[in-house]
């Protein structure tokens, strides 16, 4: 089983993430970045790190751009290299070619949902990035 830190301010959201990784990961939840920053260090610090981090883009207190920048920054000063870290997969409702790039860069992500997220596109992004068998 994986473990996930499914971020986003939409609790429904979260909800349904984790009703969808239901049998593949154990999912902790953070409403806003700075949550998730926060629960990721104590994570790493205490070496029962996540597998996977699902990260809304757009939310309040600390955005997900932001929240990936200081998670990696946390990787890096732990020696992780970036090839080595976690896999973020970024989800937004922003949908043009610009905004899927950005989150990309900024996030350093492995992949990118554009919300409403399906199951099946999201267990397929599980599939390519080999964290789980094809279901």
């Amino acid at each position: 089983m994986l473990r996930c830190l499914v971020v986003d301010d939409d609790e429904l959201g979260r909800g349904l993430i984790a009703h969808y990784l239901k049998g593949v990961a154990d999912c902790e939840m953070a409403e806003n970045g700075l949550i998730a920053v926060d629960m990721f260090r104590k994570a790493f610090d205490s070496g029962t790190r996540y597998d996977l981090i699902i990260l809304d883009i757009v939310m309040p207190e600390m955005d997900g751009n932001t929240a990936a920048k200081e998670i990696r920054l946390i990787e890096k000063k732990g020696g992780i290299t970036i090839n080595e870290g976690i896999n973020i997969i970024v989800t937004s409702s922003l949908d043009t070619p610009h905004d899927i790039i950005q989150a990309y860069l900024s996030a350093s992500s492995a992949a990118h949902i554009v919300k409403p997220v399906r199951p099946d596109k999201l267990l397929n992004i599980l599939c390519k990035l080999e964290m789980i068998e094809h279901q």
